[in-house]
């Protein structure tokens, strides 16, 4: 008779349930990176920006012009700072997910652990009913030699 885990339907829950929380974590993982990534264009674009206008400077450039490149720059910052609160409300996001996560590893590690001190179990036990099979052999064995050298 083969193991058989009386809990597996629900060992394979937790891992299922795993599965999904992990899809989740990575997902925020990716939205944490492209709200960084989206931070670093803008502030390559500032950059971009201030490097123009110090150039412009030098060669001439009107009150007009000046003050438009400085309403994009207030913009830009803006959205940098509208960026950075994103950022750390997603990081949040991101961090309650891997608790959760965490969570659901945990719960999976338990039934599995279980299952595999269950099979543990299992194996000796059959190993104990094998060598006691091997034993009463031998005693039946011995028991017959016996009888058959004294008749």
């Amino acid at each position: 008779m083969a193991f058989r885990f009386s809990l597996e339907a629900i060992f394979h829950l937790r891992q299922s349930v795993e599965h999904q929380q992990e899809l989740r974590l990575r997902a925020a993982n990716q939205v944490v990176a492209r709200v960084r990534h989206f931070i670093e264009q803008l502030d390559a674009r500032l950059g971009q920006m201030q490097l123009a206008q110090s150039q412009q400077l030098g060669t001439g450039m009107t009150a007009a012009e000046l003050r438009f490149a400085a309403a994009c720059q207030d913009t830009l910052r803006e959205q940098r700072r509208a960026l950075q609160r994103e950022l750390v409300r997603v990081q949040n996001l991101r961090d309650e997910q891997q608790k959760i996560f965490q969570r659901a590893r945990r719960e999976r590690e338990i039934f599995e652990n279980l299952r595999e001190r269950q099979r543990q179990d299992y194996e000796r036990e059959v190993a104990r009913s094998e060598q006691r099979q091997l034993d009463e052999f031998f005693l039946l064995r011995q028991s017959y030699l016996r009888r058959s050298r004294s008749q």
